[in-house]
């Protein structure tokens, strides 16, 4: 079964103080749009303070999503080559090749300016900072400071789950409910790379570690499940229902997998394509909701 990203995202708490430059000095300023126009949502914490959420592979990665260097960076580097770009003062992507000189010089005097204006990110531990100045719709200068913080994961205390906790419990139930279902015998099945590693050969290491899999499944001879339950509490941990009606879905996709593998049976779908994931999901759902087969 495939990631929709090769990474998944986390969340991470955004904070912004913001100011406004009066008679050459900077004084707190009540404007919560610098933050809000990049999270679409914000609360103020205080005089001049706003926070919000954000999401991101990293800390680094988080705070792009609200000050975009990289992003105008980017488009700069398309403007040289004579690619379409975006700029800060359109919505609307721009065809290089129907602009004048001077039209290309004002673009990239704005985008050189956006990259200017926007202080580099620094990252230290669990926390990110970087400032921007912009302009309000009175063309007043605002400097914004931003603050992302990552919160620490407490949901999954480690990466080996013990066969006598609850979750593994839980886990083996669903295995046993979906062959049920499906009349196929029981699979051997890990939730533990390192288990597959002792077992299998350390192979098995690059074989669990494809960065776009959540679950694996081995037929023929081999009748072997591997579950990435840690990806799964990386992505949806937080949140305990999410958590198991998507590992709930990886097992049941998996388990689909190993019963119709055979090209000749019937009922057998790939999700090579667009069609075909979208029928193979139907008949996943069908299993998830209690569907028996013969």
């Amino acid at each position: 079964m495939r990631k929709s990203v090769g990474k998944p995202k986390e969340k991470f708490t955004a904070y912004a103080k913001v100011y406004k430059l009066v008679d050459g000095k900077y004084v707190p300023e009540n404007d919560s749009d610098t933050l809000l126009k990049r999270t679409y949502h914000t609360e103020g914490i205080g005089l001049n303070e706003f926070k919000s959420s954000c999401k991101g592979k990293d800390l680094a990665s988080a705070m792009e999503t609200l000050v975009l260097k990289k992003k105008w960076m980017r488009e700069l580097k398309k403007l040289e080559q004579g690619k379409e770009i975006k700029i800060p003062s359109s919505h609307y992507p721009l065809d290089v090749s129907y602009l004048s000189d001077l039209e290309k010089k004002e673009h990239e005097k704005e985008l050189k300016s956006e990259i200017e204006r926007t202080s580099d990110t620094t990252i230290n531990g669990l926390d990110a900072i970087a400032h921007k100045v912009s302009f309000n719709d009175g063309g007043e200068q605002i400097l914004t400071v931003y603050n992302v913080k990552q919160q620490e994961r407490k949901i999954m205390k480690a990466s080996y789950i013990r066969s006598n906790s609850v979750l593994a419990k839980w886990i083996h139930k669903r295995f046993e409910k979906y062959s049920s279902n499906l009349n196929c015998g029981m699979p051997r099945y890990h939730i533990n790379r390192r288990d597959m590693v002792e077992k299998y050969g350390s192979y098995m290491m690059e074989e669990t570690s494809d960065c776009t899999c959540i679950g694996r499944c081995w037929t023929g001879g081999w009748n072997l499940i591997w579950i990435d339950v840690n990806y799964h509490d990386l992505k949806w941990g937080s949140d305990p229902k999410e958590f198991r009606k998507h590992l709930d879905n990886t097992i049941a996709h998996e388990m689909v997998h190993l019963k119709f593998d055979r090209r000749s049976h019937p009922l057998h779908v790939k999700h090579d394509g667009s069609k075909q994931r979208r029928e193979f999901n139907r008949r996943v759902n069908q299993v998830v909701r209690g569907k028996k087969y013969d």
